[in-house]
């Protein structure tokens, strides 16, 4: 097992731990930017209740192991099996939340993700990950755009990209409408008054510059040569996104690296998706796109066993601890993502509770292993679960 620092782990052995004080240093629009989910918040209630239904039966008298968390996808070898999501609008919660997040996933070797809607730049962010990046797409209805976004992106040294599905429209997303979340913020009152009283958010930005949509920004400008219509008023959020499966087919053929579908939950479109992806990214969007949705936990077993033991799945939606990494591992991913825990130590201790919380993924994850004698993730995979009679899988019969 490798142990934290005592300073820190003594105080903050949890993520949850460092909720509260993440929630007093943010202001409450970014507060609500990362906490809300959609609609009634029932997605975002029912990813944390399937997990609560998986239980682990451990096995003993099988001696003590040193376990591995190495992982390898893409013919890259992570030191374990997680890694930071896309998230967007990432610096308005916390800013250089980006340079943040990607310096702790370079020194930790593990995964980071910028999404398209992220606060800072593919080139800007690039230059920290040493070609070791996955970039997220926001698919542009305009391919002008998205050609643009992807040779960005390569120029970058992102070597992996990852299609999102799920945002065939935007989500209501009513909490967010209710605190008045905006990238920039909105210049009122109501603003000013969130942000001074706390300081250290306010005095991060002022050091950052106010959060815009690094990526997106320069195709809202007369100068970019797309239509008139990427020039009129266009912004990085609300930009039209489309795609389809001959979409995805073009997007393959002018990448020609790992490509990840991201947001599938139905296993028909998981048995199509192995015929062009190298990967598929379960997701119900944390929550935050169609409340109705299950959790992609309750999924991952049936298209599992559609797709086959060897072709790589990747999960997120509702992941905060090593136990809920452990779960989604040993329920069919290979790789589990996460985005709020991230962001919840960066608010709380800024860059230092990035690191912290990686820590405590993996020490916790790490235990688990040595509880139950799993020297890799192999062996972890390989252990049996008890599910809560309240966890349903999906049938789509």
């Amino acid at each position: 097992m490798e142990y934290i620092l005592s300073s820190l782990v003594d105080k903050f052995p949890r993520v949850s731990d460092m909720l509260k004080l993440a929630k007093r240093r943010m202001p409450y629009f970014a507060s609500e930017y990362l906490f809300a989910g959609t609609g009634y918040d029932e997605a975002l209630e029912n990813n944390r209740k399937v997990l609560n239904q998986i239980f682990l039966t451990p096995k003993y008298l099988k001696g003590t192991v040193t376990p591995s968390l190495k992982t390898k996808l893409f013919d890259h070898e992570y030191d374990a099996p997680f890694g930071m999501a896309p998230v967007g609008m990432t610096s308005l919660m916390w800013p250089g939340a980006e340079i943040a997040l990607a310096k702790m996933s370079v020194k930790n070797n593990v995964p980071f993700a910028l999404s398209t809607v992220a606060c800072a730049s593919v080139e800007e962010i690039g230059k920290e990950l040493n070609g070791n990046g996955w970039f997220q797409l926001y698919p542009p209805e305009d391919k002008a755009i998205r050609d643009d976004l992807l040779k960005r992106a390569k120029n970058a040294g992102f070597k992996t990209l990852i299609v999102t599905a799920d945002i065939p429209a935007s989500s209501r997303r009513e909490r967010l409408r209710m605190a008045g979340v905006s990238v920039p913020p909105k210049n009122n009152l109501r603003t000013f008054f969130q942000a001074a009283i706390c300081p250290s958010w306010s005095i991060g930005t002022l050091k950052n510059g106010i959060p815009a949509f690094g990526t997106m920004d320069q195709y809202s400008n007369g100068n970019w040569h797309g239509n008139a219509k990427s020039k009129a008023g266009f912004a990085g959020s609300q930009m039209q996104r489309y795609v389809d499966w001959d979409y995805l087919k073009e997007v393959k053929d002018i990448w020609k690296g790992p490509l990840i579908l991201k947001g599938l939950m139905h296993e028909d479109d998981a048995m199509k998706a192995i015929n062009i992806v190298d990967a598929i990214y379960l997701s119900n969007h944390g929550g935050r796109q169609l409340d109705i949705a299950p959790s992609p936990l309750q999924m991952l077993p049936n298209i599992r066993k559609k797709v086959g033991t060897k072709f790589p799945i990747i999960i997120d939606s509702g992941f905060y601890s090593g136990q809920d990494i452990t779960k989604g591992l040993i329920l069919g991913a290979d790789f589990v993502m996460t985005g709020r825990p991230f962001i919840i130590g960066l608010a709380a201790l800024g860059a230092k509770g990035a690191n912290h919380v990686h820590d405590i993924l993996k020490d916790e994850l790490s235990n688990i292993m040595e509880q139950i004698c799993a020297a890799n993730i192999e062996e972890l995979k390989n252990q049996k679960v008890m599910i809560g009679k309240d966890f349903h899988l999906t049938d789509f019969n």
